[in-house]
């Protein structure tokens, strides 16, 4: 899931590099208005592409254990501090206490402005648990 979201979501925006190969191995099952849907038949990771966001997701029975949401959720920290230093914790930004959620951003809730990237993991919620790694992009200048 984090090879997933950093090389289709996070990469086109830290290099320019095109995801064009990670596409290959991936079924491409439909279009949502202008973003597209794929999915990862290897991993059961269903991703969800546009020109401003990025989301790899799973659920059951594909969906991560609580360990390996756990160790998504450090490895995002890295990520985060190493790729998007600027982006800053954001404490509000979580969803109940039986959910794994943290996410980090610039600009304020629900402004047009912001940007960041956001995890939550709910491992423990039997046939509907699941989880998901979203990147909104920066806003680009007009």
């Amino acid at each position: 899931m984090a090879d997933l979201f950093h090389g289709i979501c996070l990469a086109p925006a830290l290099t320019g590099d095109s995801p064009d190969a990670l596409f290959s191995s991936l079924t491409r099952t439909h279009d949502e208005g202008t973003a597209q849907r794929w999915i990862d038949t290897q991993s059961g990771s269903f991703l969800r592409v546009a020109a401003t966001s990025c989301t790899v997701s799973t659920y059951a029975p594909h969906a991560l254990t609580f360990e390996e949401a756990e160790e998504l959720l450090e490895l995002t920290g890295v990520i985060v501090a190493r790729d998007f230093p600027q982006l800053v914790y954001d404490p509000k930004a979580v969803m109940g206490d039986e959910a794994l959620a943290k996410g980090w951003f610039i600009g304020s809730f629900s402004s047009p402005g912001r940007w960041g990237i956001y995890h939550f993991a709910y491992p423990d919620w039997g046939d509907s648990a699941g989880s998901s790694l979203s990147f909104k992009a920066p806003p680009t200048p007009d």
